[in-house]
């Protein structure tokens, strides 16, 4: 996730230089030396070590576990989270009794989370990375509400034309634009500015394949 070129006379010292410098433990890191360097013979014919290490996904799993705890704490409420990876997306499963205030009305409290939860993982990555967290397994309660609003929308949009959802999350979204794929006569798209950003369902009509192909780009926005 984020790799560091260190030179140094020696390989040792290049790793305590490292662990100063970072917050890293035993097993959060992979070390590939590339020159183990030589102290020469009485100082002639030196060359310098060079270290390449990089950070693993098991460092940001504590550092964004560490990150949530300390939000939880605030809340005064007990907790449990568990964190796994794999590659660049990092989900955190969040248990407590009172799951309620971290969640939020519509879900407000937990898309704010997890927003302040990417912002803060991204800065000490090098590449992208995204969070999802989940709470009480409100995404898999929320997705079968939108099961029931998709196909409320799509009946709509065929009697009407078009329909305009209200704003969601953009994890929102791509429930929606995934559950409406099964919908041949029906495509979607994504307009507006977050956190107003909203999904269009629309019922395909012929002459209407240049337009389809204009939207495409933001079918899972």
């Amino acid at each position: 996730m984020k790799t560091i070129n260190y030179v140094g006379k020696s390989v040792e010292e290049i790793l305590e230089q490292f662990k100063s410098e970072h917050d890293v433990l035993e097993g959060e890191y992979e070390v590939n030396v590339i020159d183990k360097g030589t102290h020469g013979i009485f100082g002639l014919f030196a060359r310098d070590a060079v270290v390449e290490i990089t950070i693993t996904n098991k460092y940001y799993e504590r550092k964004l576990k560490e990150f949530l705890e300390e939000i939880f704490k605030r809340f005064g409420a007990d907790y449990y989270i568990e964190i796994a990876s794999r590659g660049k997306t990092f989900i955190a499963t969040c248990h407590s009794e009172e799951i309620g205030k971290l969640i939020g009305k519509h879900g407000k409290g937990l898309g704010a989370l997890q927003h302040l939860a990417n912002i803060y993982l991204n800065r000490l990555t090098d590449t992208k990375v995204t969070v999802i967290i989940d709470a009480g397994n409100y995404r898999e309660k929320r997705r079968e509400q939108l099961v029931k609003i998709v196909e409320a929308a799509v009946e709509r949009a065929r009697k009407f034309g078009k329909v305009k959802l209200d704003p969601m999350f953009a994890f929102e979204r791509k429930i929606v634009h995934e559950l409406a794929k099964k919908h041949k006569d029906i495509h979607t798209y994504s307009e507006g500015l977050e956190p107003y950003r909203y999904v269009v369902i629309e019922a395909r009509r012929r002459g209407r394949n240049n337009e389809d192909r204009k939207h495409f780009r933001n079918a899972t926005t």
